[in-house]
């Protein structure tokens, strides 16, 4: 059995997660029908870094805490979300599939192109599709996450 407190951690990320969802509803809402001012897609571009950074908390615990091993090097962070959909020899259970890591990868690269941005770098049109399917996408990668940790703690 693992260890409570990276279950514990990992469930308190999955808490924020959620919350931050739930914050941006009212406008995640208001899209579908009205596409967003210039104020809202920063907003929402916000959500997306926000919720790929969560993700990425969990994925580097269970790297470090189960795994015992954070890859390195250039693009550890490519290499951490393609470990997550991999047994390893400490682990051999898989955190995500194949298809929700390759999901994951856009929500990867967009969050690396907002940290260098200036938010009139940001196009509604290349991230209307990202961003409507954020709540679905959440709701998978959570699901998954939240089996793992069902699996886990047998």
């Amino acid at each position: 059995m693992h260890n409570k407190k990276i279950v514990e951690e990992i469930g308190r990320e999955i808490e924020k997660i959620e919350k931050l969802f739930d914050e941006y509803e009212s406008l995640l809402t208001k899209i579908i029908a009205q596409e967003p001012d210039f104020i809202e897609i920063g907003s929402l571009a916000m959500l997306m870094h926000s919720f790929y950074n969560g993700l990425e908390k969990i994925f580097s615990r269970i790297a470090k805490k189960i795994d015992e091993q954070l890859p390195d090097g250039m693009e550890w962070y490519k290499e951490l979300l393609e470990l997550m959909a991999k047994q390893t020899g400490k682990r051999e259970y898989v955190v995500l599939s194949k298809k929700t890591c390759e999901e994951l990868k856009e929500y990867l690269g967009f969050r690396h192109f907002i940290r260098n941005a200036y938010a009139f770098d940001l196009n509604w049109d290349l991230m209307r599709d990202l961003v409507l399917r954020s709540n679905d996408v959440k709701s998978v990668v959570l699901g998954e996450i939240r089996s793992f940790i069902k699996k886990i703690v047998k």
